[in-house]
C-alpha cells in the first residue's frame, strides 16, 4: 500500500513539475512569435546589403575615405536649399554627420553636444537619419526649451581607438567647440585584432546552444532552451585573453590582454584629453536585446575602469533597459529589420530618452535656462531621403507650404560603389512594390500632398508617423489620404515621419516629379 501510494505521489509530483514547465515554457515564449520565414529573411538580407550600398553613395564616397583600416565611409546628405550640412572629407581628420539642422536655428550661446561612436550612431541601414537617437534627443531637448545643438561623429566598424584619434589627432574640438562629448559605448569597441579584410583573430566559438544538456532541452522546450543557451554562453564567453567565444563574427572584449591595452591606449588617454582640454566626457552603453546577463557581463568591467578615472563618467543604460524597456511591447522595433541587428526605432527611442535623463540631471548647468517652448504649427523640412539620387531641393517656402523637387530613380541605370555595380536603386520592403521615401526632420501633421510629373502615372503615397502609445515611429506603414487627380488629402492627426512614393514612369530611365506638402493647423 505505502508502495503504491509512494508511486502515486512520485507521478504527481513528475506531472506538477510538467505542468510548470509547461506553463513557463509558454510564458517564456509569449509575444516572441516574430514569424518571419527563411525567404523573408533572405529577402529583407538583400535588401540590406542594397541599403548599405545606397547609403555609401549617399555620402559621395570618392571624397569621404578615412584613415582607418576599414576605409569606410560617413553619411552625406544633399538638404534643402539653405540648410547647410557638414560632411567629412579627405583630410578633415574625422566623420561627421551634421546635426541635420538649419544653422539659423542656433546661435552663440548653443550648447554643442558631439556623440561619437560607430555604426549605432552613423545609422547604418536606417532608412531615416532622424531616427537616430542623438537626433531624437536633440529635438526633444529644443522643445523643451534648451537650446542645445547635437553633431553626430560615426563611422561604420569605427572602434575606441578610431574614436580617441578623431578627437586628438584632428580638428574636431576647434571646428565644433563641444561643451560636452559623449561617446556611445558597444561591447567590440575594444576591438584591435582586425585585418584589412575584416578578420578576426583568436577567438575559440563556442556557443551555449551547442551544449548536449541545452540542446536536448531545447528540443521539448525551446523557449526554456533558450534562456539555459544564454546563460551557458554568459558564464563561457571570455578566454583568458579576453576573446569572445559565443559569436564568430565578434572581436575580443574587454578581458587580459584586451583589457590592459584598452586602459592604457583609450581610457587613461581619453581621461587626460578631457583634462586637459576642460571638456567633460561620458561614456553610455548601447545594449542590444541579446540576454541580460550576457549584457551587463559586457559592460561590467567598465565601471572599474571608468572609476579609476578623474574625469570620465559613464552611464551604463543596461539596468534600465532591461527593468522598464524590453519586452514585447518593442521587440518588433529592436533592431532596423528581421536580418540586421542594429537598433532599429525603439532602440534609439531608448537611447535617446536615456540619454536625456541624465543631460538634464548631471549636466543642467551646461544646458542651460530654458526658454519658453514654441506651439507653433510645424513647418515641413524634408532633410533625408533614401536612395540619396531622390535628392529632395527646395522649390519654393510659402506658409505652412513647402514644394520640393525629387528625382524618381531609373531602373535601367547601374551604379558603382566601392568597385561593385549594382542596379536596383530604390527600396522595396515592406511594400513589395518599388519606392522611394522622404523623411522630415520633424515629425509632421500633414493636411495635404500633392505630387506631379509629367512622366508618372499610378501614383500611390504612403507614410510612417509616431506611435503615441509607444513614443516612436514603429513603422507600420498607412496610406495618405483621399486622391483628387494629384491631390492627396488627410484629415488625420498623426505626426508623420517619412512619406513612401510609388509610381509608375512612361518609361525605365525614371522620372522627375514636384512634391509640394502643407502642414496642418494646430
Amino acid at each position: 500500500m505505502k508502495h503504491k501510494k509512494a508511486i502515486l505521489n512520485t507521478l504527481i509530483a513528475l506531472a506538477s513539475v510538467a505542468v510548470i514547465l509547461a506553463a513557463v515554457e509558454l510564458l517564456l515564449g509569449a509575444g516572441d512569435k516574430t514569424g518571419v520565414s527563411d525567404e523573408e529573411y533572405k529577402l529583407q538580407e538583400e535588401e540590406n546589403d542594397e541599403i548599405l550600398k545606397m547609403d555609401m553613395e549617399k555620402a559621395g564616397y570618392e571624397d569621404l575615405y578615412a584613415s582607418t583600416v576599414f576605409g569606410n565611409i560617413v553619411a552625406g546628405l544633399t538638404p534643402p536649399e539653405g540648410h547647410k550640412v557638414m560632411t567629412f572629407r579627405k583630410y578633415a581628420g574625422y566623420p561627421l554627420i551634421d546635426n541635420l539642422q538649419n544653422e539659423d536655428d542656433y546661435d552663440d550661446d548653443t550648447t554643442n553636444i558631439v556623440v561619437i561612436g560607430d555604426s549605432f550612431v552613423w545609422g547604418q541601414s536606417s532608412l531615416n537619419r532622424n531616427e537616430l537617437f542623438w537626433r531624437i534627443a536633440e529635438r526633444n531637448l529644443r522643445e523643451q526649451g534648451y537650446n542645445v545643438r547635437i553633431y553626430g561623429v560615426a563611422m561604420i566598424g569605427a572602434n575606441s581607438y578610431d574614436e580617441l584619434r578623431w578627437l586628438t589627432d584632428s580638428s574636431l574640438t576647434e571646428d565644433l567647440r563641444p561643451d560636452l562629448i559623449v561617446i556611445g559605448y558597444l561591447y567590440n569597441d575594444p576591438d584591435d585584432s582586425i585585418t584589412e579584410e575584416g578578420i578576426y583573430f583568436g577567438a575559440k566559438f563556442v556557443d551555449g546552444s551547442d551544449n548536449g544538456l541545452v540542446a536536448a532541452v531545447s528540443k521539448i522546450l525551446p523557449n526554456i532552451g533558450k534562456r539555459l543557451a544564454n546563460l551557458v554562453t554568459a558564464k563561457t564567453m571570455y578566454t583568458a585573453e579576453g576573446n569572445y567565444v559565443n559569436i564568430d563574427s565578434m572581436p575580443p572584449i574587454l578581458k587580459g590582454r584586451i583589457y590592459d591595452k584598452f586602459k592604457s591606449e583609450f581610457i587613461e588617454p581619453l581621461d587626460r584629453f578631457s583634462e586637459e582640454k576642460q571638456i567633460p566626457v561620458a561614456l553610455m552603453t548601447l545594449p542590444v536585446h541579446q540576454g541580460k546577463m550576457i549584457q551587463k557581463a559586457l559592460y561590467e568591467p567598465l565601471h572599474t575602469l571608468c572609476g579609476e578615472t578623474d574625469n570620465l563618467k559613464l552611464y551604463d543604460s543596461c539596468d534600465d533597459f532591461y527593468s522598464h524597456f524590453a519586452g514585447s511591447k518593442h521587440s518588433k522595433n529592436y533592431t532596423v529589420n528581421c536580418a540586421d541587428f542594429h537598433p532599429g526605432s525603439a532602440m534609439n527611442y531608448f537611447y535617446a530618452q536615456y540619454m536625456e535623463s541624465f543631460l538634464t540631471k548631471d549636466y543642467a548647468e551646461l544646458l542651460g535656462e530654458r526658454s519658453p517652448a514654441g506651439t507653433e504649427p510645424v513647418f515641413p523640412v524634408i532633410n533625408d531621403t533614401m536612395p540619396a539620387g531622390v535628392r529632395a531641393s527646395t522649390v519654393k517656402a510659402d506658409g505652412l507650404t513647402a514644394t520640393y523637387s525629387l528625382t524618381y530613380p531609373s531602373k535601367t541605370k547601374t551604379y558603382d560603389v566601392f568597385g561593385t555595380e549594382f542596379r536596383r536603386y530604390y527600396l522595396t520592403l515592406p511594400l513589395n512594390k518599388d519606392f522611394i521615401a522622404v523623411s522630415f526632420a520633424e515629425p509632421t501633421d500633414l493636411s495635404s500632398v500633392e505630387l506631379t510629373g509629367d512622366d508618372t502615372k499610378n501614383t500611390e503615397i504612403y507614410y510612417r508617423c509616431i506611435n503615441e502609445a509607444l513614443g516612436y515611429d514603429d513603422h507600420s506603414i498607412k496610406s495618405f489620404g483621399k486622391q483628387n487627380g494629384t491631390v492627396w488629402t488627410d484629415e488625420t492627426a498623426d505626426r508623420i515621419t517619412s512619406l513612401l512614393i510609388h509610381t509608375e514612369c512612361k518609361d525605365d530611365n525614371g522620372a522627375a516629379m514636384t512634391l509640394t506638402v502643407t502642414a496642418a493647423t494646430p
